[in-house]
């Protein structure tokens, strides 16, 4: 049962580990207006060293190391992550960028106090080196093909057209780098669709729920003012939004 648990932890932890690496990678803009950590501790714990943690973490999950090692560093990993999901409760959870949206709950601690304590109780089993490297190696591959489908998904949703949008609503917020880079550039933003936009610094607890909670964020409306898209962040998410909901244009020209 030991030996079952520690293979278990490894394969659900390394690929977890692998897919949020790539994640974070591939969506670095996203994870970047995403990330929960903010202030002083944001310096510390930002998605650069956190992803640096992380990739230092499934390199010791893939090495030839004792397996006790590897699985006392996957119980400290997880259970840091378990007590983050505590402080962090309600906030948005940026761990695998703008491809999956959660936030931190009381079910995703107990997830990771869960790999966690299947990683100790894996530690006096009989798993062999070899095997757990095998078993990492796997959870790595099965991990990519789920990366190559989250990514798929994203990009096939970004191609979709926008439709029944009358006018777009730019809502930005101060302290917010990538707002004033935005506002800094208003009429390309502008240019980029044959609908009104208009730019929106949120003031009050209801403009950040129109927002959603993040900044930038844009968001289309149809003729009654009712949102027709949900809340888009990130300055190229928005860009390409806006590129999306304008008309195409007529056909010229006449059959013979």
């Amino acid at each position: 049962m030991n030996t079952l648990s520690g293979v278990i932890a490894i394969a659900t932890g390394c690929g977890l580990l692998w897919l949020s690496l790539v994640a974070k990678f591939t969506d670095r803009e996203s994870t970047s207006i995403a990330w929960p950590v903010t202030g002083r501790f944001g310096q510390l714990l930002g998605p650069v060293a956190v992803s640096m943690a992380e990739a230092l973490l499934v390199a010791v999950l893939l090495a030839p190391l004792p397996v006790a090692v590897r699985l006392l560093s996957l119980a400290g990993c997880f259970s840091a992550y378990a007590a983050a999901a505590v402080v962090l409760r309600g906030r948005q959870c940026a761990c695998f960028g703008g491809w999956l949206s959660t936030r931190f709950s009381t079910l995703h601690a107990v997830g990771c106090v869960g790999v966690a304590v299947l990683a100790l109780a894996g530690v006096p089993g009989g798993l062999s080196p070899r095997a757990a490297t095998v078993v990492a190696a796997v959870s790595v591959a099965v991990a990519s093909i789920v990366a190559v489908v989250l990514w798929r998904r994203a990009a096939s949703h970004a191609g979709q057209a926008v439709r029944d949008v009358r006018r777009f609503v730019i809502f930005t917020a101060e302290s917010c780098t990538y707002c004033a880079a935005l506002e800094a550039q208003r009429s390309r933003y502008e240019a980029l669709t044959d609908k009104p936009v208009e730019f929106l610094q949120v003031d009050g607890e209801e403009d950040v729920e129109r927002a959603g909670r993040m900044f930038p964020a844009a968001v289309g409306y149809d003729e009654d003012g009712v949102p027709v898209t949900e809340p888009v962040h990130g300055l190229s998410r928005i860009r390409d939004l806006l590129r999306r909901s304008a008309a195409e244009p007529a056909m010229t020209g006449s059959s013979r």
